[in-house]
């Protein structure tokens, strides 16, 4: 999701499943003032899987839509479009950097612009198999995003049970980057760069539960960093509730402030066949061709922007449709 003038555009990947040749990637706007969005339309798609998209406005000042392409995690390519007239029309797709295997640039969360003009973009890379591999990188463009310079972050696999850690949320502290991930490990994991993203600190724990689950990070000035995330310590662990943690140190700690949904069980799926029943307890199946699940009771990979003094924060809801919620800033803050 992206304020776009006073006005929002959201974008998700939608399918049979993840992984099946028929998703693609839909876009919704809203208006400012509108009470309701425009209908979604389709703005990339194929006969192959594309995933993954992330909105995020350029140096150039235009909305660049970042997605993923191809049938396996391990193997996606990253791929973009332009729009100069806030989501209405866009460039024809061009891939980030050719030849990639692997997925560079943005992988869930949105490019962070330094005050330099430096663009830094936190990606990750997802070897599977017997023994599954994670790794978060930040890619850094100095000339507008035609050219970008991997920086890994650093982990340390002796200190990990799992893969490891993916899809990092930036911010800007002072003159320090800090990176935010998703991992196996049951908490999220943070890094940081002193050098405008060229390194990166090795990856470190945190106190903030992570279920294996995406999170998304806002700066809301101040010294405060609010995160929607699943506060789950399990890897692969339930995606419900959602709520919004806050930071003022950093994040060094953390302190849950607003519930954005509760525990949701309640079955809706109007189409039980439309995915295998998966035995108890597991309620996902993931592999390298994407996540199977009923999405029953999931609440997850949140976007969030600030606008108007709220939190805007858009959701899967239960992997059949995209949800708005709003918190005001008043609940966020110390």
């Amino acid at each position: 999701m992206l304020a776009v003038g006073d006005g929002l555009v959201a974008a998700w990947f939608g399918g049979t499943h993840e992984g099946t040749p028929d998703n693609r990637i839909w876009l919704a706007r809203r208006a400012g003032g509108s009470p309701a969005w425009a209908e979604p339309t389709v703005v990339a798609g194929g006969d192959q899987a594309h995933w993954n998209p992330v909105l995020a406005h350029g140096p150039d000042g235009s909305v660049w839509l970042f997605y993923k392409r191809g049938p396996l995690i391990s193997r996606w390519s990253t791929w973009f479009r332009r729009s100069t007239d806030g989501g209405a029309t866009w460039t024809e797709p061009a891939e980030l950097v050719p030849g990639d295997a692997g997925g560079r640039g943005p992988v869930k969360n949105p490019p962070l612009l330094l005050p330099d003009g430096t663009w830094l973009a936190p990606g990750s890379h997802e070897r599977w198999g017997d023994e599954a591999a994670w790794d978060a990188f930040v890619d850094r463009s100095v000339d507008g995003g035609r050219t970008w310079d991997l920086a890994p972050v650093p982990l340390d696999r002796r200190d990990v049970r799992g893969a490891g850690v993916i899809q990092p949320a930036l911010w800007l502290s002072g003159s320090t980057v800090r990176a935010l991930m998703r991992s196996t490990e049951g908490s999220a994991f943070r890094s940081c760069s002193t050098d405008g993203g060229r390194s990166w600190s090795p990856a470190e724990p945190t106190e903030l539960a992570n279920g294996n689950s995406g999170l998304t990070v806002v700066n809301l000035g101040g010294g405060v960093v609010a995160c929607v995330h699943n506060p789950v310590a399990e890897d692969w662990g339930a995606r419900c509730p959602l709520v919004v943690s806050v930071s003022a140190d950093d994040g060094d700690t953390w302190r849950q402030a607003a519930v954005v949904v509760e525990d949701g069980v309640t079955p809706v799926d109007d189409d039980p066949g439309r995915l295998p029943a998966l035995p108890p307890p597991r309620s996902f199946a993931p592999a390298d061709a994407g996540v199977a699940t009923t999405g029953v009771g999931e609440y997850s990979y949140p976007a969030a922007v600030v606008t108007d003094g709220t939190l805007v924060i858009t959701y899967t809801w239960q992997r059949r449709g995209i949800v708005e919620a709003r918190v005001p800033l008043s609940l966020l803050h110390p």
